[in-house]
């Protein structure tokens, strides 16, 4: 088993081209989206919780609802529910109208301004600055049409969360995600066909070597890769741009090897079935080509159009980022990310199922 696992990392180190796929490529993402800043902002959930009833405040919740960047949600009906849900992340914004909004233009004399407090997320990344710009020209217009009242209002932004998570620091640990599925889908279909093709398989078969020996080892070494794969990605992330984790580390790895299964899984039943690694390469490449973009891996998958967030939630990339992000980025623990891994763990059964039905030696 060791000399076959030394065997395999020997030819890997010398096929050029499937240490490009492995590890330059995706480095190439991380290069690039590491020097360029991408995405157009898509509308926020913001909740607004009107404590004044009075005309004034109507007003400005209906000029609110016509800003398109922002998507008024009618879930919470109080500042302190509001509030809560911005904290747990199932909502992004949360605006509060104070009762002291029904006074403005009643006091004779000039008396402070009015703050509604805006509760935020330092984890929404990159759109924070944003939000506050849209909603602080609001209300200078507001303000101008209250030229003549002795009381105005002021945005007074308020974060319920500590960390600062940035759209990088996301897109990094994408990247892992990505390149893990990658090096198994297109290397091992790739590696794999090119094996039948030149009948070494057909001559393992002859040999005493157990077949479950040669497999074991193709999958540790590629585990292995997948290991060295985020190592490389995350190093480059954090020490040359700049990105952080704020969870555990342990925990990523933990999940790169798990899902990187699922995906050898795949890699095997392409190499398996196609006629040359040419094919195989084309076959893996518009399996995991989709899957890079539609899983989240640059942008959030609630941006696609129609019933396609809900689709792609299926594919076994989003289940990997999605644990990926929970343990690096929100910190959470391994086993709270139980329904992604239960997602994988039946990919790596049906994956399992059909590499082994459809594979051939010859």
């Amino acid at each position: 088993m060791g000399r076959l696992i030394v065997a395999n990392v020997k030819m890997m180190v010398r096929d050029r081209q499937t240490l490009f796929w492995a590890l330059i490529f995706p480095l190439i993402f991380v290069v690039v989206f590491g020097l360029f800043d991408v995405g157009d902002p898509d509308p926020v959930d913001i909740s607004i919780i009107d404590l004044a009833q009075s005309p004034l405040s109507k007003d400005i919740q209906a000029q609110l609802a016509e800003i398109e960047l922002l998507d008024i949600s009618r879930e919470f009906t109080t500042a302190e529910e509001a509030r809560k849900a911005v904290e747990d992340g199932d909502l992004e914004y949360a605006l509060i109208i104070p009762q002291e909004v029904a006074e403005i233009g009643q006091s004779q004399g000039p008396s402070p301004p009015v703050p509604l407090t805006l509760y935020f997320n330092q984890a929404n990344f990159q759109i924070n600055q944003l939000i506050f710009g849209v909603i602080g020209q609001f209300t200078d217009q507001v303000n101008l049409g209250l030229a003549q009242a002795p009381q105005r209002i002021s945005l007074s932004p308020q974060a319920v969360q500590d960390k600062a998570v940035e759209y990088f620091d996301e897109l990094v640990i994408g990247l892992v995600g990505m390149a893990i599925m990658f090096n198994s889908i297109v290397v091992i279909g790739v590696k794999i066909s090119g094996y039948r093709q030149q009948r070494i398989l057909r001559r393992i078969l002859v040999t005493p070597l157990p077949l479950r020996n040669y497999f074991a080892a193709e999958v540790l070494t590629h585990l292995a890769l997948a290991l060295v794969q985020a190592s490389i990605i995350l190093a480059v992330g954090i020490f040359v741009f700049g990105a952080e984790i704020h969870g555990n580390l342990l925990w990523v790895f933990v999940i790169a090897a798990f899902a990187s299964i699922v995906f050898l899984n795949i890699g095997f039943a392409i190499g398996g079935r196609a006629s040359s690694p040419a094919a195989a390469s084309g076959v893996a490449n518009v399996i995991a080509m989709p899957m890079m973009f539609f899983s989240g891996t640059f942008f959030p998958t609630s941006s696609l159009p129609s019933f396609l967030p809900d689709l792609v939630k299926v594919l076994p990339l989003t289940p990997t980022i999605d644990a990926l992000r929970a343990v690096a980025i929100d910190g959470e623990a391994l086993w709270s990310t139980w329904p992604e891994l239960a997602m994988l763990a039946g990919w790596i059964a049906v994956s399992g199922a059909l590499a082994s039905r459809v594979f051939r030696f010859n």
